[in-house]
């Protein structure tokens, strides 16, 4: 479990972190946005148990986060999505089937969405 807690009984919790994946994806509401692949930007925040690789020192005992960026960029290559709420959610989804893995954060930025922006964006969060 991803869950534990130290002698005091405070719930700890850790997390493998990916920012800022640049994925190419085809999005958006409009025709002319799905005529080419756009760029998103995606960070996951993956809530997993690291004790048991932090004592062995053995890569098969954590999330491999290898796997979980190439989750990402499979997805998001393979979909056609209209939102990036839609492909929040599949992300989520998807992720929370890796082993080892019991709750996800994903968050996914569409830098060229809207031009005085750096970037519009949503974030989801799963147990």
């Amino acid at each position: 479990a991803a869950d534990r807690a130290d002698a005091t009984g405070l719930r700890l919790m850790d997390q493998i972190l990916i920012d800022n994946l640049q994925v190419s994806c085809t999005i958006g509401i409009h025709d002319w946005e799905r005529a080419v692949h756009q760029r998103l930007v995606v960070s996951l925040v993956l809530n997993t148990d690291l004790s048991p690789a932090a004592a062995s020192d053995d890569i098969n005992a954590t999330v491999d986060y290898v796997a979980a960026s190439e989750l990402v960029q499979q997805t998001a290559r393979s979909g056609r999505y209209r939102l990036i709420e839609t492909l929040a959610y599949t992300l989520a989804d998807r992720l929370l089937t890796l082993t080892g893995v019991s709750g996800v954060q994903v968050t996914v930025r569409k830098p060229a969405a809207v031009r005085q922006a750096d970037a519009v964006g949503v974030r989801i969060n799963r147990p």
